[in-house]
């Protein structure tokens, strides 16, 4: 039997991982199962290379146990416990997972309760509004099925920024191992201009000669030094920018090109963003101002904001801790937010509980 790629045992890892938070018990288990399919996804080489180099548990979020579970789905497409997961619901019960904000145990309800076994049921059951009267759904979370079912007919994965950040962290080092004849590699796409949903995870590296790697959820793009400001303006995007800036472009007699600026044949500019930007008359549009909002008007007549630096930030409003639907305590969040020099941190209320706030001094 052929042994199964890096997507596929992804797939089945998040399969794993939807199964165990069904099952109910503990649910760190199952949410570290889905940030080991995350880490497995974004994989910026072959899976077999890393298992033979014994790497696996370099990776965010594998340790021993998972790496174990990896590397026997990656040899055989299966395991033990997989299969025996699924024998309790069946497989479209597992559609519903792509529906924002639903979480495991009103997924198993709406199947135990309704019989619900795909999302066209489940839409089904929404519109002819029959997830109302069941206690522990009711009317809010049918409203909120309602308006969220365009998002997972879409397949439109997408990332939190924090999962991005680690996921594009590591993709940066493995990068750096395998090829040490990069001089430099940078995040690029929606990470690099602050999304707070991030799905597409993108680098640039810069090396003698151009080329393009890749995979399913990590492009690479390998520039060389001559045309790397040019290469990391383009794969950061936003695609609305970069149409925007090269009808600019046009209308100053130049020609905008994933490789650089032109007039005519003549490369004007390309080997860093800040000379594209200079040679075409426009203040610096820092990443997070590329959404085609506006920005190049503004950048025209040197009137772009001042953003927020990370240093200007004082403290943290509206965290959620284990006392509603957060992963932490509020002690374990308190002292995170003390080690990262804030002066506060706040929580929201909680049901006729008032708002509490933890000093960090």
């Amino acid at each position: 039997m052929a042994k199964m790629d890096t997507q596929a045992v992804a797939r089945l890892l998040r399969e794993y991982a939807q199964r165990t938070s069904l099952r109910g018990g503990n649910p760190y288990r199952s949410k570290a199962y889905a940030r080991a399919a995350d880490s497995l996804a974004a994989l910026s080489q072959p899976l077999d290379r890393v298992i033979a180099a014994g790497a696996l548990t370099d990776i965010p979020g594998i340790g021993d146990a998972v790496a174990d579970i990896v590397t026997k789905l990656h040899e055989t497409g299966s395991h033990p416990s997989l299969d025996k997961l699924r024998k309790d619901v069946p497989e479209g019960v597992l559609e519903l997972f792509a529906l924002p904000g639903l979480r495991p145990e009103k997924i198993l309800k709406l199947h135990k309760e309704l019989g619900i076994n795909s999302l066209a049921e489940l839409e089904a059951a929404a519109k002819e509004d029959r997830i109302r009267p069941v206690k522990g759904l009711g009317a809010a979370l049918q409203t909120k099925i309602l308006q969220n079912l365009s998002i997972a007919r879409s397949g439109d994965t997408q990332l939190h920024l924090h999962k991005a950040a680690a996921l594009l962290e590591h993709g940066v080092a493995s990068v750096k191992r395998e090829h040490p004849e990069y001089s430099r590699v940078e995040i690029a796409g929606d990470f690099r201009r602050g999304c707070e949903l991030i799905s597409d995870l993108a680098l640039v590296a810069q090396a003698k000669e151009a080329a393009e790697i890749e995979s399913t959820s990590l492009k690479l793009t390998v520039s060389d030094k001559k045309h790397f400001g040019a290469s990391l303006l383009t794969a950061t995007g936003s695609q609305e920018h970069l149409e925007q800036l090269k009808a600019y472009a046009a209308e100053k007699g130049f020609d905008l090109k994933p490789d650089g600026l032109y007039r005519g044949r003549k490369l004007v500019a390309s080997v860093t963003e800040e000379a594209i930007y200079e040679a075409l008359g426009l203040q610096f549009i820092a990443p997070e101002l590329r959404e085609g909002l506006g920005e190049i008007g503004r950048a025209a007549k040197k009137q772009l904001p001042t953003l927020v630096r990370d240093e200007d930030l004082h403290g943290i409003l509206h965290s959620h801790t284990t006392s509603s639907d957060g992963t932490e305590t509020l002690e374990v969040m308190a002292e995170a937010t003390r080690k990262r020099g804030f002066e506060y941190f706040g929580l929201p209320t909680i049901r006729s509980q008032p708002i509490t706030q933890a000093a960090c001094r």
